[in-house]
């Protein structure tokens, strides 16, 4: 189930915006081969100098049967000038057989330092140390979260960020590949959007992959829209070709 909570993490930042006065709810559904595999939703609570994002995600229908699978994702930061910081981080997921928990802690400039993991009734502890000084960040939230900021700034998605969380290490590259016009089928026409492409780039020396390989040879593709009315960036569709599920792809519902 990693690549749900990766494309989760796209979705919930991308969505969200700085500055708004209201809390934001988004939902989508997400469609895995020939099936609509989950639904998602999304809760973004932005506040002057701090956020909060909530996600939940729920395999449905025939996937559900087959892979049952639910999880809630939640971060927390400030807001300091354009930077975002964040402060706490946990994931919450259920499966047939386990529950498992995860929380990250972050010191006041946003670099993580400890880690309590949770699978059932046993729970560990861990110091993060040693963190690579070539590492910028500690999961995926906190970097798209940039990418969200640097997005209003400068109207590209091109980024670069590696991710030690104490146990992964990986790097993210994220490539502008400006306006492409093309059908969506939610919206049952033509439209034009600005595509960005996710590639994910194993640092380990070991098979603890993120994705499958998906993302290290081909990327995870984004169209975002831009709603000049309503000044939000709404997610038209997250895609990737081919997995051991079959292609997968993200739309929105609202």
């Amino acid at each position: 189930m990693a690549i749900f909570r990766f494309l989760l993490m796209i979705i919930c930042l991308l969505g969200a915006q700085e500055g708004f006065a209201k809390t934001f709810r988004q939902e989508f559904m997400v469609e895995a081969g020939v099936f609509d595999a989950a639904k998602v939703s999304i809760d973004f609570e932005p506040f002057d100098d701090k956020y909060v994002i909530a996600t939940e995600v729920q395999t449905a229908n025939v996937f559900g049967s087959l892979y049952p699978f639910w999880a809630k994702y939640e971060a927390r930061g400030s807001l300091k000038k354009n930077d975002v910081v964040p402060l706490f981080y946990l994931t919450k997921t259920k499966t047939r057989n386990h529950q498992r928990e995860k929380k990250i802690f972050y010191d006041k400039n946003g670099v993580a330092y400890k880690r309590v993991s949770k699978k059932d009734d046993k729970e560990s502890q861990k110091m993060i140390n040693n963190v690579p000084k070539s590492s910028d960040a500690a999961d995926l939230q906190s970097v798209f979260a940039e990418l969200m900021i640097g997005w209003r700034k400068s109207k590209s998605c091109n980024l670069e960020r590696e991710i030690y969380d104490g146990k992964k290490h990986y790097k993210v590259i994220v490539e502008d590949k400006g306006i492409e016009n093309r059908w969506f089928d939610f919206l049952d026409k033509k439209q034009n959007t600005h595509k960005c492409s996710v590639y994910i780039k194993n640092l380990k020396e070991n098979n603890d992959n993120i994705l499958w390989d998906v993302s290290a040879d081909k990327p995870i593709n984004m169209w975002i829209y831009e709603n000049k009315e309503s000044g939000f960036f709404e997610i038209y569709e997250i895609n990737i070709d081919k997995t051991m599920v079959g292609s997968i792809v993200v739309y929105p519902l609202k």
